[in-house]
């Protein structure tokens, strides 16, 4: 990719004078598209990326606490019905976005050589690249095969690549909603503890309150299911925070990638016609809606970590002994904060920063 990446700027210099505003326009897409996909095809050569999706098929998924209850499988088969929805709509959209990116140029070709006869017609190709020495344009049949295979690579680099990490946030986002459950429905005490005022204060006062208290045994027992909840909401913490260490830097270049990308799509699309709308119009789908779901999916693990500190809050901590409520103070306190995902740790993946590519998007259009 990278080599095809020199060669497509190569073509640019060379064709510098001759190329129209409209076919320099698909050149930058074209040679954008291979220098992202050169970045990224870095990504799961890193040990750090194996270890990762290791951890997440062998630990994460929530596969593996079906055996917990009622609520664990319900959830592992609500994620997993979504993510199996979710991946075929995406692997469809890809593989229409890549065909009629070459199906266009072909029917081009088909109808200006064969049925038009056109003369002194310049054949067209999905993707242009040149050498010093070598014109693949001399080799019509076996570039237009390799750029089919070029157009796949990049297709599987720049969306299956996200296809990955946004399955992988599903899977957070059900743990998510797991630990929510288990803190909205904590146990209560079985039985009510009498309490005489009278011993509390200094007044002979002969009332009493009836109040829900836990035992020493049950004590034990929320004790357990305290730290079983710290530990869980540490593992999500944790692994969160290793996927923005590993896609942290890609995420940024997306972002640069559509800042630039998007206006040009558009560009091309308003050139009109249905040669123009069959090549780009799928792929612009393909660009933006990767853009916005980006964005919404780590939005929504972010909403609904924020809803942590009033779940946490639920825990009948008022009717624990001192050493617990002591627990749960340190266990709301830790999860005040909302988990994010951030590109290269500075700008945070969300509708916000979405809106704003959007806006530059349609202003870089106009």
């Amino acid at each position: 990719t990278s080599i095809i990446v020199i060669g497509e700027l190569y073509y640019i210099w060379t064709h510098r004078d001759e190329l129209s505003f409209l076919d320099l326009g698909h050149m930058i897409i074209t040679t954008l598209l291979g220098i992202l996909t050169a970045v990224r095809s870095i990504v799961p050569q890193l040990q750090n990326y194996h270890k990762l999706l290791l951890r997440f098929i062998n630990v994460m998924h929530l596969m593996h606490s079906t055996n917990k209850g009622a609520y664990y499988n319900q959830m592992n088969d609500t994620v997993d019905r979504f993510c199996s929805y979710y991946t075929n709509f995406s692997v469809g959209l890809i593989f229409l976005a890549c065909t009629m990116f070459n199906f266009a140029p072909f029917c081009n070709n088909i109808a200006h050589v064969f049925i038009f006869k056109t003369e002194n017609y310049t054949l067209e190709f999905s993707l242009y690249y040149q050498f010093p020495g070598i014109n693949p344009t001399d080799y019509f049949t076996t570039t237009s095969i390799y750029n089919v295979y070029l157009s796949y690579n990049y297709a599987m680099m720049v969306s299956g690549l996200d296809l990955i990490l946004f399955l992988i946030i599903f899977q957070i986002i059900g743990h998510v909603y797991i630990l929510k459950y288990n803190l909205e429905n904590f146990r209560s005490p079985k039985q009510k503890v009498v309490f005489k005022l009278g011993d509390v204060i200094k007044y002979k006062i002969n009332e009493s309150i009836t109040s829900e208290m836990f035992d020493a045994e049950e004590n034990k027992e929320v004790h357990f299911k305290l730290a079983e909840c710290i530990e869980h909401h540490k593992q999500i913490i944790g692994f969160t925070d290793d996927v923005s260490a590993l896609f942290g830097p890609i995420l940024a270049c997306n972002y640069l990638f559509h800042l630039v990308c998007c206006s040009l799509l558009l560009l091309e699309c308003s050139e009109g016609g249905y040669s123009a709308m069959l090549r780009y119009g799928p792929m612009t789908v393909l660009i933006y809606g990767q853009l916005i779901q980006m964005s919404v999916i780590f939005e929504m693990l972010g909403s609904e970590t924020e809803k942590f500190p009033d779940s946490a809050y639920f825990l009948p901590w008022e009717c624990m002994d001192t050493s617990n409520r002591r627990t749960a103070c340190i266990m709301l306190h830790k999860m005040q904060y909302k988990i994010s995902l951030k590109a290269l740790g500075l700008a945070a993946v969300g509708v916000s920063t979405m809106t704003g590519i959007l806006k530059t998007t349609f202003s870089y259009y106009a």
